[in-house]
């Protein structure tokens, strides 16, 4: 364990000090393939030095150390010949914020902005709504084990409202605090009338952010909408490959599947007729959206990634708090 960590960290090192000095080369197409290349170097250099890590531990460092390499092209898109941040913005930027607008951490420090009341409380009612669903899933899994799909979906869901509506609201209201307008990463994704507004206006802004800068916007003029946003969604997929398929050795193109057909879908929403009209009812739109999300769910978060990764996480987190 202790090999892989010294040779992690000095590399972590490496892609936040390269990352700052990117921006500085004028040649953007030489800047892109710095950054894509050290990305890839990061996924094949995470996945190697922790193959023989546990399952969670593998996934928490393939996962972080492509959360920084991301950055990366992050910053070579949206600065040129001389990055927008000094290096201490940028760090807070790169190691200490799940999103992936740069230029928000121009104005750090500054005075607190507001909301961040409504920050702190909501992360803090959705990590207890959180805690509440995993044993809830405990419960159903130790009396119940037949209804398997139900206490997954109460896990997986139990995991989402901690992380996502819980500890990234708390990070929100943090950086609120010390100036930076950041906002909620998940914006009420239950109101999503089409996968098209679910994947781009309301889950992970951050995922979205990054494949507009990075993809979506500099294929947009040479390919056209249809196909930058096709590629969008298979980077996306393929990062996701990365993230759950690898970690447990298992399940190899089933998340990769799971965002074809929700890329296909969305081009469906916009081409075909009757789907056009299903997305613009007031009641079949969500019904719609909630389907083809939970229908394939299985496809994403895959039998091994669920034994040895999400549940071993649920039961740390239930017997150290608990």
């Amino acid at each position: 364990m202790s090999l892989f960590i010294l040779a992690i960290v000095p590399w972590i090192l490496v892609l936040l000090t390269v990352g700052y000095f990117l921006p500085f080369i004028k040649n953007k197409v030489a800047a892109r393939f710095l950054a894509w290349l050290l990305i890839l170097l990061t996924t094949i250099l995470s996945i190697v030095l922790t193959y023989y890590a546990p399952e969670l531990i593998r996934m928490l460092v393939i996962v972080s150390m492509q959360l920084i390499a991301m950055k990366l092209i992050v910053m070579v898109e949206s600065y040129t010949g001389k990055p927008g941040l000094n290096f201490f913005q940028w760090l807070c930027f790169a190691g200490g914020w799940f999103g992936m607008r740069p230029a928000l951490f121009e104005t750090l420090p500054s005075k607190p902005r507001d909301k961040v009341d409504y920050f702190i409380i909501t992360g803090l009612s959705r990590i207890v709504v959180g805690f509440g669903l995993l044993f809830i899933s405990k419960y159903i899994q130790r009396n119940y084990s037949s209804l398997y799909f139900l206490h997954v979906i109460c896990m997986l869901v139990g995991m989402s409202f901690i992380l996502h509506f819980g500890i990234l609201n708390l990070s929100t209201a943090a950086w609120r605090v010390l100036g930076i307008d950041v906002r909620e990463l998940f914006k009420a994704p239950y109101k999503s009338k089409s996968l098209r507004e679910f994947w781009g206006k309301r889950w992970n802004m951050a995922f979205s952010e990054m494949t507009a800068l990075s993809v979506y916007k500099p294929l947009k003029t040479k390919t056209g909408v249809t196909v930058a946003t096709l590629a969008s969604f298979l980077l996306s997929g393929l990062l996701h490959e990365i993230a759950i398929s690898f970690p447990v050795r298992s399940g190899f193109g089933l998340p990769f599947l799971y965002f074809v057909i929700h890329g296909s879908l969305m081009f469906a929403e916009g081409k075909i007729g009757f789907v056009k009209k299903i997305t613009e009812h007031k009641v079949l739109s969500h019904i719609w959206v909630f389907f083809w999300l939970m229908a394939p769910i299985t496809l994403l978060f895959h039998t091994q990634f669920v034994l040895k990764v999400i549940e071993p996480l649920r039961n740390i987190l239930l017997s150290v708090f608990f």
